[in-house]
């Protein structure tokens, strides 16, 4: 119960963070780095630096946005997509929302299509939508769909009228939120900030004393308890033990919560911190 209420502290933070009237890190940001005075949710978001940064025209993004995406990706090299799932207020918004349908209403998209290749096929277009000037980074933001969503809801006026982030916002929330298997469908598929987070995380198996989600075989008994709680469906039973794909997993943590042996834990790899006495026999 307590992890689960980390959870919610820590989305509800992100919401503090990075959506108005707060959006205090571009606050406390701006406190140390000389700003436009540009204020929008589009200044701490990833998109638009990396598409700056791949047509050569990082100078436009401003020292907030390129301080932001730099951290994420250290911070995922290191610690994994600890944004993605401690943070981000629209992937938690998705998530929650697919807890309000039963399960046998629900699509289970790790059974349908390869989850990886087409996430990095989608990671893909998008860079190369920006290449070719399609101006991609906006116009499909879950991100500020739901910023325009909560306006909504508190002025009772769309704050855009486009139509493409209308139909995101429904496509996110709905179809690959509600009646989604986890509701992470749009964060596993179509978001670019969340592969590229994840990415650096698949990297850093490479870098030693980088941290993850890691089983050990030893205690893990395949009950499939942690795959059924993943909302990223990133963990699998492979030869009766628990397997974690780190091209989906987000570190949240769920999995860990939900293992009844105590066979999952974050850790670095260096060691590993589970107690023979801790072990539920």
């Amino acid at each position: 119960m307590a992890e689960k209420a980390w959870h919610v502290i820590g989305y509800l933070l992100g919401f503090l963070l990075f959506y108005e009237p707060f959006m205090f890190f571009q606050r406390i940001t701006g406190s140390f780095l000389v700003e436009t005075g540009f204020t929008s949710i589009h200044v701490p978001c990833a998109r638009i630096p990396l598409a700056n940064i791949l047509t050569g025209q990082w100078q436009y993004s401003g020292p907030t946005s390129l301080f932001f995406c730099l951290l994420l990706i250290v911070v995922s090299l290191w610690f994994g997509p600890l944004f993605c799932g401690w943070l981000c207020p629209a992937g938690a918004f998705s998530e929650y929302l697919s807890r309000l349908l039963p399960d046998k209403y629900k699509i289970n998209w790790a059974q349908l299509v390869p989850l990886v290749p087409l996430r990095y096929g989608f990671f893909l277009g998008f860079l190369g939508s920006i290449i070719l000037g399609l101006g991609i980074p906006c116009s499909y933001c879950n991100y500020y769909a739901l910023e325009i969503f909560v306006g909504y809801v508190h002025t009772g006026q769309l704050l855009s009228g486009s139509l493409s982030l209308l139909m995101t916002f429904v496509v996110s929330n709905i179809f690959l939120g509600l009646f989604t298997k986890g509701g992470r469908g749009y964060c596993n598929l179509l978001c670019p900030v969340g592969t590229m987070c994840s990415l650096m995380h698949v990297l850093g198996q490479l870098v030693p004393g980088a941290f993850g989600m890691q089983v050990d075989k030893k205690l893990c008994v395949g009950c499939g308890l942690c795959s059924k709680k993943c909302p990223m469906q990133a963990v699998s039973i492979n030869q009766g033990k628990a397997q974690i794909n780190r091209h989906h997993c987000i570190v949240c943590g769920q999995c860990r919560q939900a293992c009844p042996r105590k066979a999952i834990a974050y850790t670095n790899g260096l060691h590993r911190e589970v107690a023979k006495h801790d072990v539920q026999e």
